[in-house]
């Protein structure tokens, strides 16, 4: 399957001629290494790893209660990350690609956390935090973690391999490091022990070893101008999904915390935060495999 590194897009605005160098302020360059370090940056900034729940999280006291609300919205995204990248394998353009993805997935699957993959770590952290094994498939999902699944699931399915390497490199990997030691510390405040948490702590050093196995991936293909335009493309359409990921747990603590008052915080939002609609984790899965996008056995 042959990438197309030199072609611009059809959509896209007639680009500066490779050679020439990049306009002012322009986040692509000639150097895919300096295209990479650009995109690092843009990545760090985003609001979506500074999201306003991260930094409350961080300097405001939250309760095991709190992070048990908040763990069980992020437990339907923990368990996904390797189908993307299992889907992002089956159209890989060659052997080189493949090898990059299949060394983060064997991390994934529990390599690096003595045989344990992450599904398994983050269940035992909830059930730390209070939450019952019935709690994990029966908990309503606010529509933008749900949202988040399916929007990575488009990603890696449908659009071009360099948009679903940008959303599960830069979009992934080059995020969490950034956003979990706010968690971390929230969590160690909480009263959290480093085993209840080791999930999170295990990602942040895991993660800068895949952003790095996979920069050496992008830096193979991000050698044109439209190559480097999918790859900022997936990393920002999986941000922009983050964003709202965490908006919307937002307003589950909040639901939890003040049921009878939510309607004074949602009046500053654009959208009224509304339960109607919402589905469980079991609901969720039973939806993706008849859509064949899980096997019946996940």
């Amino acid at each position: 399957m042959p990438l197309d590194r030199t072609a611009s897009s059809p959509s896209s605005p007639s680009p500066r001629p490779f050679g020439v160098g990049p306009a002012p302020d322009s986040p692509y360059h000639d150097d895919p290494r300096v295209f990479l370090a650009r995109l690092r940056q843009e990545v760090r900034s985003h609001t979506a790893v500074n999201h306003p729940l991260l930094t409350r999280v961080a300097h405001v006291p939250f309760t095991r209660e709190d992070f048990k609300v908040l763990g069980l919205q992020h437990y339907a995204l923990v368990g996904m990350f390797t189908t993307y990248l299992e889907r992002l394998l089956i159209i890989a353009p060659d052997s080189d690609a493949k090898q990059w993805l299949a060394k983060v997935l064997v991390d994934e699957y529990g390599e690096g956390s003595d045989g344990k993959d992450h599904t398994t770590l983050y269940r035992e952290y909830l059930m730390h935090a209070g939450a019952t094994v019935e709690d994990l498939q029966s908990t309503p999902l606010h529509a933008d973690v749900t949202g988040f699944v399916r929007e990575h699931l488009r990603i890696c399915t449908k659009e071009p391999f360099l948009v679903g390497l940008g959303a599960v490199g830069p979009g992934h990997e080059w995020s969490i490091p950034h956003m979990f030691p706010l968690l971390v510390k929230g969590l160690s405040r909480a009263g959290f022990t480093d085993a209840e948490i080791d999930y999170f702590r295990l990602h942040m050093l895991q993660d800068e070893d895949h952003g790095a196995w996979l920069e050496e991936a992008l830096a193979m293909y991000a050698t044109g101008r439209d190559a480097q335009e999918k790859i900022r493309r997936g990393a920002l359409l999986s941000l922009e999904a983050r964003k709202k990921f965490w908006t919307g747990v937002q307003r589950k603590i909040v639901r939890w915390r003040q049921p009878a008052n939510l309607h004074v915080r949602s009046q500053s939002s654009r959208r009224r935060y509304s339960e109607s609609g919402e589905i469980t984790l079991a609901e969720f899965r039973r939806e993706l495999v008849g859509a064949k996008m899980l096997p019946s056995a996940h």
